[in-house]
């Protein structure tokens, strides 16, 4: 469970809100709640949030286009189920530039690689993530249409979008 005053930067994916609503109707143990479907660009990001850290979010997202992708792949690792979105190289890009605009803000800690993916399950034993991954794969693909990120905080009980950036234009 995050910290109150934890925050992150991600691309929301209504597009697989059922299928993330999917998962937990059948292993509610698995899905973390209140947490939308979505893609970490920056996670976790800074505590300390003022209007200069937003103006520079909004300039990162605003040289943006929407662009679409798919997840036609459900993995796991141990207890930690994902889906791959294709293609990912603009998903990659721009996890790049915003770390070299936070460089002291390393993706989840520095604990992992940062790698394109739409969380389903978190934590729950082998043969569970394997059931997932069997039972999502009669719902894939998923297409969706990427076109705006979210600034959002926990505030100890949930997560909340403080603001929101459309790509290509910065409004909020």
């Amino acid at each position: 469970m995050p910290s109150e005053g934890r925050t992150g930067v991600v691309i929301p994916v209504p597009e697989a809100q059922e299928l993330l609503a999917s998962v937990a109707s059948r292993h509610p143990e698995a899905v973390r709640p209140g947490v939308p479907a979505h893609i970490s660009v920056l996670y976790p990001f800074l505590r300390q949030l003022d209007d200069e850290v937003v103006a520079a979010l909004r300039e990162l997202f605003a040289g943006r286009s929407a662009f679409p992708v798919r997840f036609a792949e459900c993995r796991h690792r141990g207890g930690f189920v994902h889906l791959r979105p294709s293609p990912d190289d603009q998903l990659r890009a721009l996890t790049a530039e915003a770390m070299r605009r936070w460089p002291d803000v390393p993706p989840y800690e520095g604990k992992y690689e940062p790698e394109p993916h739409l969380t389903l399950a978190t934590n729950v034993p082998d043969d569970t993530a394997t059931a997932i991954v069997r039972e999502v794969a009669a719902e894939l693909p998923v297409a969706a249409e990427l076109s705006e990120a979210w600034l959002v905080v926990f505030d100890g009980e949930r997560w909340t979008r403080r603001e929101r950036f459309a790509f290509g234009d910065g409004a909020t």
